[in-house]
């Protein structure tokens, strides 16, 4: 029995040894040094540029290998809410001690709050739901991001409009947007995010103050001239704050696209071009007999948001 004992023994230590080499060896999946091995060479790059539209800057960053950025909020009882949506609450169903496991009960959540995407029926009717989306949209696309921290502190305010004009200059500096594309906002807001519904006095200290959104026209020409999947923000929307038309949210759901909204502070870590972004959530459905009902489906749901860059 004892030299049973003693063999079981050394078979756990080398079990734990192997875990542990594994580990270490996942931890290094994304890495500076994966990632160099992982880049591929000038004229690959060039060839997947010529072959998918995507510019060479973005082949030179691999998601299994970048080095990986959250993007988005966490989703608190304390989050901010659009105005009008419904409060966040939720209750302890049971617990280890009574049944074994822990589990939570939602009982109020709208589907707009705190990380989202929304999907085209959410502005409009007839137009695809949630899980109507292909996966195109939930796979790494790459990521355009506008920093308009520069232009708010010159202006002195967030009432203004990113136009066509906007997305030029963009273009002359960066290189064109590519196809698939998902072109964010980052306008310094999200960082009092933790302030939930607290309104203070004095400009872009709560999460309520007037920022900048895409114009209608500017979004009709990246969907229409550079063929992106959706626009986006570290706000509560892509859309201005003094815009009631919602005319970013509009055009870009009526293009069947969709759009990212409370994407975080993260969005500081990631470069303007060049990066990647990828999407997991759930996939809200209806039943056949909601259906035939005509029930609406899901308009959105709360979304993961990861981006992926270079090693810094």
């Amino acid at each position: 029995m004892r030299r049973w004992a003693a063999l079981l023994a050394l078979v756990a230590v080398a079990v734990a040894a192997a875990s542990a080499f594994a580990a270490t060896r996942l931890a290094s999946q994304q890495s500076p040094e994966a990632a160099r091995l992982a880049a591929p060479d000038a004229g690959r790059a060039a060839r997947l540029a010529q072959r998918t539209g995507i510019p060479a800057a973005y082949w030179a960053v691999d998601p299994r290998t970048a080095r990986p950025v959250r993007l988005g909020q966490p989703l608190t009882t304390g989050a901010p809410l659009f105005p009008g949506d419904p409060p966040f609450h939720w209750r302890v169903w049971t617990t280890v001690p009574k049944s074994g496991y822990l589990l939570e009960q939602i009982t109020s959540l709208g589907t707009h709050t705190g990380t989202h995407i929304s999907a085209p029926c959410h502005f409009h009717v007839g137009a695809p739901c949630l899980v109507r989306l292909p996966e195109r949209f939930f796979t790494p696309r790459p990521l355009v991001l506008l920093d308009v921290r520069p232009a708010i502190r010159r202006r002195g305010t967030g009432d203004f409009f990113v136009g066509i004009a906007a997305l030029r200059r963009f273009e002359h500096r960066h290189g064109r947007i590519p196809p698939g594309a998902y072109v964010v906002i980052y306008t310094g807001l999200s960082r009092v995010y933790h302030l939930g519904n607290a309104r203070r006095p004095g400009p872009m200290n709560d999460y309520f103050d007037d920022v900048p959104g895409f114009s209608g026209a500017a979004v009709d020409w990246l969907f229409e001239q550079r063929h992106i999947l959706g626009v986006g923000a570290d706000t509560f929307g892509p859309d201005a704050t003094f815009d009631p038309a919602f005319a970013a949210t509009t055009e870009a759901t009526g293009h069947g696209g969709i759009t990212l909204e409370n994407m975080g502070t993260g969005l500081a870590r990631m470069r303007a071009y060049g990066d990647w972004i990828e999407l997991n959530g759930p996939r809200f459905s209806l039943t056949p007999a909601q259906r035939r009902a005509h029930r609406p489906g899901w308009s959105g749901a709360q979304m993961g948001m990861t981006g992926f860059t270079t090693w810094r």
